[in-house]
């Protein structure tokens, strides 16, 4: 399986200019948009650290955009992630917000929400890619 970090920011460029967007003119789906971005954004941040640990993957425990499941499948194959307290602690809001963002018309999101989520899968980003994580 191939990720790199440019699909990652790509995911985070999509969110800020759907944030960036929503600022000028409140359309709900932006905030949607955004959503989605920030989650996709999250999962691969754990995935690219999981493929670039491991040479020997069960490829079932990755089809998921459970950000918890993903987590407790590293652990079980020893990986120490780098996984910012804020991510740990809102896994399960953040999964929700993959499917839930574009299916469900119900969906609702703050906008400050938003912008704190960018801002710590941001710094997450940054410090991995820091470190010297490319592609995996």
């Amino acid at each position: 399986m191939n990720l790199t970090m440019a699909q990652i920011k790509a995911d985070l460029i999509a969110a800020k200019q759907a944030i960036a967007y929503y600022d000028e003119k409140p359309i709900k789906d932006m905030k949607n948009i955004a959503a989605y971005h920030l989650q996709q954004a999250a999962e691969k941040l754990i995935k690219i650290q999981i493929y670039a640990g491991s040479t020997v993957l069960n490829y079932a425990n990755l089809y998921t955009h459970n950000l918890e499941k993903l987590t407790l499948y590293a652990d079980s194959l020893g990986l120490q992630l780098d996984l910012p307290d804020y991510i740990g602690k809102n896994s399960l809001v953040l999964t929700s917000w993959e499917a839930g963002s574009r299916y469900d018309v119900g969906f609702q999101i703050r906008i400050d929400t938003l912008r704190r989520a960018y801002g710590e899968i941001l710094m997450w980003y940054d410090r991995l890619y820091a470190s010297g994580l490319r592609n995996a």
